[in-house]
């Protein structure tokens, strides 16, 4: 039965309702997979062929929309129905991460790991590399200049899927530096002297060593920036608005603001920076 509620991408996708004791068969021995009863996204194309779907429309949109919205509703149902029956696609997602990790980064490909890598999340909940993965890419992602407009909720989400990973892994060094990174970003120095502290305690001797600890001591004496890192960070991101509505004096004066306070430049340096800002003079 086709539902009227959208999805959410009502051109390609539509809602179809499955009756009562659906099951689709898989594998060798034709094992059937019981199919919940719930929305299930079908390609409109595929509804308008056939008003019952086949299994194989069925798999197809359940995976399709998933990589576009792993966050939707019913996210973990889908996830599983993919896992019983279609086990094919979900090989199909670890090539394709493999793939993508072989890749430059660039923000839609990063975009495309983090929704396959969350998909992969949904079955595997209490998988620490998973996690890990997803709070990495989406820290990647947060701090490429073209994306510094969601700097924000970027950092958010990294934030949320690096502390998922500290609950099952509460001193792993890696992930607790980025974090120590986030939330200095972010203006919660109390916190991030909290993991960077755990992190230095449980380093070898080393450069990394001394330049935590130097982290560390920048807090203690409140030698601090004028304003956290992400508003500035931010601030980038609405001039590289300004620039491409062609607005390039507002554009300017914003990047020129940033380069006389000095923060960003200096606890971030990155030639992108001055390049941007040799565009908006």
């Amino acid at each position: 039965m086709l539902n009227v509620e959208q999805p959410l991408d009502p051109v390609e996708y539509a809602f179809w309702l499955p009756e009562a004791g659906l099951t689709i068969t898989t594998g060798p021995d034709n094992q059937e997979i019981d199919v919940p009863q719930i929305l299930l996204p079908l390609h409109v194309a595929d509804l308008q062929k056939s008003p019952k779907p086949s299994e194989k429309m069925i798999g197809e949109g359940i995976y399709d929309y998933l990589r576009r919205f792993p966050d939707c509703p019913n996210n973990t149902e889908y996830a599983r129905i993919l896992k019983a029956a279609y086990p094919f696609y979900i090989s199909d997602l670890g090539s394709q991460i493999i793939m993508l990790e072989a890749k430059e980064v660039d923000p839609p490909y990063l975009r495309r790991k983090i929704n396959m890598l969350k998909i992969l999340a949904l079955m595997e909940t209490e998988n620490f590399g998973l996690l890990q993965k997803i709070g990495s890419a989406s820290f990647e992602l947060a701090l490429i200049y073209t994306e510094l407009i969601n700097v924000r909720r970027e950092f958010s989400a990294a934030r949320l899927w690096l502390e998922k990973a500290r609950r099952l892994q509460p001193e792993e060094l890696e992930n607790l530096n980025l974090l120590a990174q986030i939330c200095y970003f972010t203006g919660s120095y109390p916190q991030a002297k909290l993991y960077w502290q755990i992190v230095v305690d449980n380093l070898e001797d080393g450069p990394s060593k001394v330049e935590l600890a130097s982290r560390i001591k920048t807090i203690v004496s409140g030698n601090l920036p004028k304003q956290p890192m992400i508003d500035s960070l931010e601030m980038i991101g609405i001039a590289m608005e300004h620039y491409h509505a062609k607005e390039y004096t507002e554009a300017c004066i914003i990047m020129e603001r940033l380069e006389e306070e000095g923060s960003l430049p200096t606890e971030l340096p990155n030639p992108e920076f001055f390049y941007f800002l040799g565009l908006c003079r």
